[in-house]
C-alpha cells in the first residue's frame, strides 16, 4: 500500500531590498535556496525592490531555482523596510501557510527553515532563533540579558521541544510583557502561521526603527504560542541598513532613528492593555528618546542645517507639546555631563 500523500508546507519568504553594492542581494536568495526543507514544502521567494538604487533583477540575472521554490521580483516607489514587508505580506496572504522574513543583507544557515518548521508544527505560531552580526556580536542571546545562559530565566515558563539548542516553547502570553520591553526576535530569524497574522501590517509611521518591534510584540500580545530557539541559524551581514547606519549625530538618518523610537513609545503609551511594568517601560522609552531626538534636532539647527522633517510631523500628533518642551530638554542634556547622558 502507497504512503498517503502529504499536503505540502507553503512558505512565503519576504525580503524587502535596498541596496547600493553589488553581490548582497544574491548572496541572501543563495542561502533560501540552500536551505534543507522537507520534500513536500514549497517555498515563494518574493524580492521587494524597494526603488533599490541597484535593481533587484540585475542582480538575481541568471539565477538559477530549484523544483519546489519559486522566484518573484516586485519593484516599487520606496517605502521604507516596513512597507516593502507589507507588500510582500500582501502578496503572500492567503496563499500560503507560513510566512518567512530575510533582510537582503542577511544569510540563513541551512537548517533555518527545515528547524522553524518542525517547531511550528508542534503547535506554535511565532519562531524565532538566534543570530550572529559580525563586528557588533557573535550571539544576538549573549547580548539581551533575559536570553542569556540558554533562556535559563525563561526556561520555568516553557516547555523543551528540543535540548539540542535548546528550542523553547511559550504558550500564549507567556512573554507578553517581554516582548514589549525587550527586543528579542532579530527579523531575519522570525517565521509565522500565516493565520494568525492575517490581515496585520508592519506600522509604516516606524519607517526608520521600531516598525519590526512594533509588530513582533503586536503578534505576541494576539496570544500567539511562541518558540525560540538557540541554535545560531542566522548570519546578519553590512548593508544598507536603516538602524545601524544612523549613530552618527551629524547624519539626518540618526534623528529620523531616534524620531521613530520616540514614536514608538508614544504608541506604546496608548495600547489598550499595559501592566504596571509595560507602562514604565513606556515612559521611560519616551522620556529618554524625547530627551535625545530635542538635543540632536536643536542642535542640528544651530549648525545651521535643516534637520529631517519626517518623523518630526508624525511625532506632533502623538505629542503636541513636543517642540516648547525641546528647548528645556536641549539644555538637561547639556548640563548633564553624566557619558551615559548622550549615549543616543
Amino acid at each position: 500500500m502507497m504512503p498517503p500523500e502529504t499536503d505540502p508546507t507553503r512558505v512565503a519568504i519576504v525580503i524587502p531590498y535596498f541596496q547600493r553594492e553589488p553581490g548582497i542581494l544574491r548572496r541572501a536568495v543563495e542561502s533560501i535556496l540552500a536551505q534543507q526543507v522537507p520534500p513536500s514544502a514549497t517555498l515563494r521567494v518574493l524580492v521587494i525592490d524597494d526603488a533599490s538604487p541597484l535593481p533587484a533583477e540585475t542582480e538575481l540575472a541568471g539565477l538559477k531555482t530549484t523544483p519546489g521554490i519559486t522566484l518573484e521580483i516586485v519593484r516599487q516607489t520606496n517605502a521604507g523596510p516596513g512597507g516593502a514587508r507589507n507588500r510582500g505580506l500582501e502578496m503572500a496572504e492567503g496563499n500560503v501557510d507560513f510566512i518567512a522574513f530575510l533582510d537582503s543583507d542577511d544569510i540563513w544557515l541551512p537548517t533555518h527553515l527545515a528547524d522553524a518548521l518542525e517547531a511550528l508544527d508542534k503547535g506554535y505560531d511565532f519562531y524565532c532563533c538566534d543570530n550572529s552580526r559580525d563586528g557588533s556580536f557573535a550571539r544576538f542571546s549573549e547580548d539581551v540579558a533575559l536570553l542569556n545562559d540558554q533562556g535559563r530565566a525563561l526556561a520555568g515558563r516553557a516547555t523543551t521541544l528540543d535540548p539540542e539548542g535548546p528550542v523553547l516553547g511559550f504558550p500564549p502570553h507567556a512573554l507578553d510583557d517581554e516582548f514589549v520591553t525587550d527586543y528579542l526576535s532579530h527579523t531575519s530569524t522570525v517565521v509565522l502561521r500565516a493565520s494568525r497574522i492575517k490581515g496585520l501590517r508592519f506600522d509604516t509611521d516606524l519607517r526608520n526603527a521600531s516598525e519590526d518591534r512594533m509588530f513582533w510584540l503586536t503578534v505576541a500580545l494576539s496570544g500567539a504560542p511562541v518558540a525560540i530557539s538557540w541554535r545560531c541559524n542566522v548570519s546578519c551581514g553590512k548593508g544598507v541598513n536603516v538602524f545601524f547606519s544612523a549613530y552618527d549625530w551629524n547624519e539626518p538618518a540618526t534623528l529620523e532613528r531616534i524620531g521613530c523610537q520616540l514614536l514608538f513609545a508614544k504608541k506604546l503609551m496608548r495600547m489598550p492593555v499595559m501592566t504596571p511594568r509595560r507602562a514604565a517601560f513606556a515612559r521611560d522609552r519616551a522620556r529618554t528618546t524625547r530627551r535625545a531626538y530635542s538635543f540632536i534636532f536643536l542642535r542640528t539647527l544651530m549648525r545651521g542645517r535643516k534637520p529631517p522633517l519626517a518623523s518630526f510631523w508624525r511625532l506632533l500628533r502623538q505629542d503636541p507639546s513636543l517642540p516648547v518642551r525641546m528647548p528645556f530638554l536641549f539644555i538637561a542634556v547639556l548640563a548633564d555631563r553624566r557619558p551615559e547622558a548622550r549615549k543616543f
